[in-house]
């Protein structure tokens, strides 16, 4: 594994962008300074804030990388963790650039958990800053086509969430009159709505501007393009790591639920509607969390990327399948049997770019 990690690490410190400082912050602490509405008001226009506190210190700092990118993203990539931490942004930028002959700059707005509420927050976001993308990618993965309840009680409860969505939405069990004072009170007192951004306000009094990279833990960080980076393990270690969790019994084929489809749908509506490309392109597992997968479940893979299509069929999303990872794919590619680390992350946007079509749809979005 020795030699796997430091393999990583390299990556990931030669993949970052050169002002990366990854500090680490403390989220969710109470606001105890003392500090004044307006305040908080000019520190948020002045980027010395985030738009307000997100669900996640990850998430937050995401999009504060995301607002503050000069130039723009021309591509902007959308998924959970597996596209979070699977396709380098960096990496594929440089060759989007060599294919088109002109720089190609692309961010990955992937976010842990994240199914299609939290990929629409985040294309409300998009969509809302100055300068959209040209071209949003969907990373489809595995569980991409479940329900997105991470959303429905975490994410859509946000100040940020509040900010960005508003409080006019349609009432259900995840969201009543609570819901709706908690969301107005979020927009009409910027003391409130930092009610739990103490760490940052900190920073702000000192003079900074609102991280727009991140410390997680020792080998794990969130660079500012968008890219999550944790060391990568032997294959031997994936094999391992996927018999482990076949042992406690087989997770259940991919599912397809009407929620995520519609919210699939709404973003890429919403994005369309802002002269955004939409494409989509699938992530698989590690070859052998795959083959464990296939051997305990008949048609295992045929049902993922049946999931792919019913998921992007509907809203004429041209959907980029992958089959499986190159055989590229070993040593150090991987952080688990799930996920894969930033020398794989780099392999797999080569491959994409060689996929059939993956290129020629990209290009066609930047040209329009």
């Amino acid at each position: 594994m020795g030699a796997a990690l430091l393999f990583s690490l390299t990556a990931c410190a030669t993949g970052a962008p050169e002002e990366d400082n990854f500090p680490t912050l403390k989220f969710n602490e109470s606001l105890t300074a003392d500090v004044t509405a307006a305040q908080l008001e000019e520190w948020t226009v002045q980027d010395q804030l985030p738009v307000a506190p997100a669900h996640g210190g990850a998430f937050e700092t995401m999009t504060n990388a995301l607002r503050a990118a000069d130039p723009a993203p021309d591509v902007v990539i959308f998924g959970d963790s597996m596209t979070q931490q699977g396709l380098d942004p960096t990496e594929l930028g440089h060759l989007l650039s060599d294919a088109t002959g002109d720089e190609v700059s692309v961010f990955n707005g992937a976010s842990s958990r994240a199914r299609w509420g939290m990929n629409l927050l985040l294309a409300q976001y998009v969509v809302s800053l100055e300068d959209p993308p040209s071209v949003a990618l969907m990373g489809i993965s595995t569980r991409a086509a479940e329900r997105d309840d991470f959303y429905t009680t975490e994410g859509a409860k946000s100040p940020f969430s509040s900010m960005v969505e508003g409080c006019d939405r349609p009432h259900s069990d995840s969201w009543g009159d609570a819901d709706v004072a908690r969301c107005e009170r979020d927009h009409a007192d910027p003391l409130f709505r930092f009610r739990a951004g103490g760490d940052q306000i900190a920073r702000a009094q000192d003079g900074e501007s609102a991280q727009t990279s991140l410390r997680i833990k020792e080998g794990s960080r969130l660079r500012s393009d968008g890219f999550m980076i944790h060391p990568g393990v032997s294959a031997a270690e994936a094999q391992e790591i996927s018999d482990t969790r076949m042992e406690r019994g087989f997770p259940g084929f991919p599912t397809v639920h009407d929620e995520a489809v519609a919210d699939f749908g709404r973003a890429t509506e919403l994005l369309r509607s802002h002269g955004v490309t939409v494409l989509a392109f699938e992530i698989p597992y590690t070859p052998v969390h795959q083959a464990n997968l296939e051997e305990a479940g008949r048609d295992y893979d045929a049902r993922r990327q049946d999931a792919a299509q019913a998921l992007t069929a509907p809203h004429d999303v041209q959907l980029i399948p992958v089959d499986e990872f190159g055989d590229w794919w070993g040593d150090g590619d991987s952080r688990d049997a799930i996920h894969l680390a930033p020398q794989g992350a780099t392999k797999f946007a080569r491959q994409l770019t060689e996929t059939p079509g993956f290129l020629e749809e990209v290009e066609a979005g930047l040209a329009d």
